[in-house]
């Protein structure tokens, strides 16, 4: 077991909130499943420790409270259990997707092995998920976040470079956070993105104000960050290491606050959609931003030409040729009436008086009827 899985295994949360370590009797077969996704199916680092820590999961539950102590015991009904237990602790529909894809496909990897059976598998399923539109935010508001960092300072040369950075090139945190300085190539406003996502490395445009404001960070600040023992990481803490996920996070909520924006909302992912989003909106062609963020399929990309119907007339009012959506007012000042499309106008009556010409009068002066002498 390699060393970064040992440190997950130390500390991994269960569903009880409690910090504990996988049963020994039953992390064998995990390590190995482990190993499977790592050296056979070419797993992330990140999606290896994911996976780590939600079936550690659900080996402590298993073991704790149904008295699992094999996996060739392993009955349809644990899992069932475990899956209330998550919706008691409160897991969202997502994270409970997410655990149970993780422990479906060890639990395939336990049937090819002779394990279990394949019905274990096959049987178990996850939440339904209603795929919400990413969030995004206004040129105004992203400029107002950007700017939030002080230029005074080093923390604010590196804030400012990793915000203007994830907008420009669209990155993921974990990107920024494990990106090198060999990587980097300013003069031709260029980023080699390194162990993406599935381990897929891609070359991004970097644009010229976030250029600028890593080169005023690595040059005027980035000393200041370094340790004995700092590595070739772009974006240091304060203790010279890279920078952590959780740092950006917090960071990036900060300055939300000090722009006037709502923290809640903004994350550092919100950058990424943004990213993808304007780019769309200006008429850059959907394949290529698929490439720009690394998407493996161009239906995770798709999700941003999925606008709300009130921008959608809002855009098409502004910027159609025809720009109004109703005719212009007539020479004498009168609006124009649009006929009502789709609903057939009545027949006259056939005691009323035809509109195109002028009723007759009897001689008391009433209306008369058409076909009738008065």
């Amino acid at each position: 077991m390699s060393a970064s899985r040992k440190e997950v295994r130390a500390e991994t949360s269960a569903p009880s909130g409690g910090r504990v370590s996988a049963p020994a009797f039953l992390a064998e077969a995990i390590d190995a499943y482990l190993a499977f996704v790592e050296m056979e199916k070419g797993r992330s680092k990140n999606t290896i420790l994911g996976y780590e820590n939600d079936l550690a999961q659900f080996a402590c539950f298993a073991a704790e409270h149904c008295g699992l102590a094999d996996w060739r015991s392993l009955r349809a009904d644990v899992m069932q259990a475990w899956q209330v237990q998550l919706a008691r602790e409160g897991y969202s529909s997502a994270s409970s997707a997410r655990k149970t894809t993780a422990v479906r496909g060890f639990l395939r990897y336990l049937a090819d092995e002779g394990v279990t059976g394949g019905a274990l598998a096959d049987g178990l399923r996850g939440p339904r998920l209603t795929r919400k539109l990413p969030g995004t935010l206004e040129v105004e508001d992203l400029e107002k976040l950007l700017n939030a960092p002080s230029a005074a300072s080093a923390q604010g040369l590196r804030d400012r470079a990793i915000m203007e950075l994830t907008y420009s090139s669209g990155l993921r945190v974990s990107e920024i956070c494990s990106m090198r300085i060999e990587n980097l190539d300013l003069q031709n406003g260029l980023l080699r993105v390194i162990s993406g996502k599935g381990s897929k490395d891609r070359v991004v445009p970097v644009g010229r104000p976030a250029v600028k404001a890593l080169e005023k960070y690595l040059v005027l600040a980035r000393a200041s960050f370094v340790r004995p023992k700092s590595g070739g990481q772009v974006f240091l803490s304060g203790r010279g290491k890279p920078i952590s996920r959780k740092t950006v996070w917090h960071l990036i909520k900060l300055y939300a606050e000090r722009a006037g924006l709502d923290p809640r909302k903004v994350k550092p992912h919100l950058l990424r959609h943004c990213f993808a989003t304007h780019l769309l909106a200006g008429g850059a062609d959907l394949r290529v931003i698929q490439e720009m963020l690394g998407h493996s399929d161009i239906a995770t990309t798709q999700i941003y030409t999925k606008v709300d119907a009130s921008r959608n007339l809002e855009e098409h009012a502004a910027f159609h040729p025809r720009k109004r959506l109703t005719p212009p007012d007539g020479a004498d000042g009168a609006k124009t009436v649009l006929p009502q499309i789709g609903v057939a106008k009545p027949a006259p009556h056939p005691n009323e008086p035809r509109a195109d010409r002028p009723a007759r009068t009897g001689h008391s002066g009433s209306t008369a009827r058409p076909g009738r002498k008065t």
